[in-house]
């Protein structure tokens, strides 16, 4: 029987590092094949990642472990077809890199429920990326937060130098009482090499659905219960909505426009992040953040593609869907509004 092909799944909340940990790893690697989701309906991170030589999928538009879990399914088979055939590298394995919403059993499901896929695919890891500077204050706030965490065999811990050491002790106990059986690496002080894709981790329980290998339903229970009501009501209230624009604008205009959708969005903002036209830049501006912290800025050297159109995906949590969709629809009002004004 042919050995089967090991997936791994890389998942963590949106604006972990999930995207900068991978290209690290894709810079000793070449040999994997890559499928990306994104939750908004624009591309984003597939443009952001070193993938000379890597053969990468993307799956946009919605969450892998519910939305278009299909996909994934048709994905991965596509993927050992085309190895087979001999019309793409022959990767050794295969890495997914979930949205920041997804729950890792729901990733992980069609590989343990579909025959086909089980003869010729078996996960192999699950690591979770914890953003440090959220802490304990993502558990408590989201959900998916805590889903990720339960699922995890390795914990990655990104940005722990921007936190103070007790903060950082602190939360690495926490996580320790929430998966006690899951290791954990501090990424500014012992980050894992590319090998840690090799690795190869028993799979939890099929029957309850929970990756808790013993008491794992009294552990899930414990932990849901640090998580206030309303928020375990607004697991499903994450919504995404995306948008392109043909046009650039001055820096300054930019910047205002931006803080102005922050405003509007207030504490419904979950995530942002852009490839922008700047007049007088080569390349795009890549926007990205988090909640309500500072807007992080790169200026990139070259567009991606032929592609120069402005994109912005914007995620929320809010109780009607359509939110996010009518918030960018006023931004981009007011895009048309700054493009026309004469410069001061």
């Amino acid at each position: 029987m042919e050995e089967r092909i090991p997936v791994v799944v890389l998942t963590g909340f949106l604006g972990s590092g999930k995207t900068t940990l991978l290209n690290r790893w894709l810079n000793e690697r070449s040999d994997v094949a890559l499928i990306i989701n994104e939750l908004g309906d624009i591309g984003i991170d597939q443009h952001l990642t070193g993938t000379d030589g890597v053969s990468v999928s993307l799956l946009a538009g919605g969450c892998l472990c519910c939305v278009i879990q299909g996909s994934l399914s048709t994905t991965l088979r596509n993927l050992f077809m085309a190895r087979k055939n001999g019309e793409i590298p022959a990767f050794t394995a295969v890495v997914i890199e979930t949205s920041g919403a997804a729950d890792p059993f729901g990733v992980v499901a069609p590989l343990e429920q579909d025959p086909w896929l089980r003869k010729r695919f078996v996960c192999q890891s699950v690591l979770t990326v914890v953003d440090t500077c959220a802490g304990a204050d993502a558990i408590a706030e989201h959900p998916e937060v805590l889903e990720q965490i339960h699922g995890a065999d390795v914990l990655l811990l990104s940005k722990a130098e921007q936190a103070e050491p007790p903060a950082v002790q602190a939360l690495q106990a926490q996580l320790h009482g929430l998966n006690a059986t899951a290791r954990q690496y501090r990424l500014d002080t012992d980050f894992p090499d590319a090998t840690l894709l090799d690795e190869s981790f028993p799979r939890r329980c099929r029957v309850t659905g929970l990756f808790a290998p013993v008491g794992g339903a009294r552990l899930a229970a414990q932990s849901l219960a640090l998580v206030p009501a309303e928020k375990q009501a607004s697991r499903h209230n994450l919504f995404s909505a995306s948008m392109r624009w043909p046009h650039g604008l001055d820096w300054p205009l930019w910047q205002a426009a931006l803080q102005q959708l922050q405003a509007q969005c207030g504490d419904t903002l979950v995530r942002v992040k852009g490839l922008l036209q700047v007049n007088g830049l080569d390349g795009p501006m890549l926007v990205q953040w988090v909640a309500q912290q500072p807007p992080e800025m790169t200026p990139q050297n070259l567009w991606p593609d032929q592609d120069t159109d402005s994109r912005l995906v914007l995620i929320v949590r809010h109780p009607q869907a359509d939110f996010p969709a009518r918030l960018l629809a006023h931004w981009e009002t007011l895009l048309n509004q700054l493009q026309v004004a004469p410069s001061a």
